[in-house]
């Protein structure tokens, strides 16, 4: 379940393989904090700043159970989404996926998704951690503090796990105090 069948998707959705020995089903992956990016028709939301701007946590909700009957129904099981970075850096290549530069408000509207998502997949919060860099997001190696890191860049994926119980974490390609997201025993 660590790695995809092929690197492209297939009918829009990227896979994993079953794996038939402990019968473990494969992942079925959509992309999308605006809506399930899939080959058939979907609706497109508002980007997740524009979300995040109504501080509207209910209709987040209904937004995560929209999106999350829409990758069910093009045969997903799996939507990528939320992306719960903390906005730093306008020139950051997913700024508009997120909800803003509060570290409270994107927890509380990605607790929102993540509930409305799950009554129907899995939801996987994104980018852990300290991921707001786009030109150097695989070689950058953010060093931050501990206070720092678990006030602006951990605490609302703290609540996606805590709270909204969100399935998986996508770690983000950089590196945080010296070690790779994917590998950083720290984090």
């Amino acid at each position: 379940q660590m790695h995809g069948s092929s690197i492209a998707p297939v009918q829009g959705l990227y896979e994993t393989p079953t794996n038939e020995r402990l019968g473990i089903p494969g992942f079925r992956m959509v992309d999308g904090p605006r809506g399930v990016r899939a080959n058939a028709p979907a609706t497109t939301f508002p980007v997740g700043s524009a979300r995040g701007a109504t501080f509207d946590v209910d209709l987040e909700r209904a937004v995560g159970e929209a999106i999350g009957l829409e990758t069910a129904a093009q045969g997903g099981n799996v939507i990528l989404a939320p992306t719960i970075n903390v906005l730093r850096h306008p020139r950051w290549g997913r700024a508009q996926e997120t909800y803003g530069e509060d570290t409270w408000l994107v927890g509380e509207m990605g607790v929102a998704f993540i509930e409305g998502a799950q009554g129907h997949v899995l939801a996987s919060a994104k980018h852990f951690a300290a991921n707001s860099i786009e030109d150097t997001r695989q070689t950058v190696d953010v060093t931050v503090d501990e206070r720092s890191l678990r006030e602006i860049f951990l605490a609302q994926f703290e609540k996606a796990v805590k709270r909204a119980r969100v399935a998986s974490v996508m770690t983000a390609y950089n590196q945080v105090n010296g070690h790779y997201c994917s590998e950083n025993p720290h984090l």
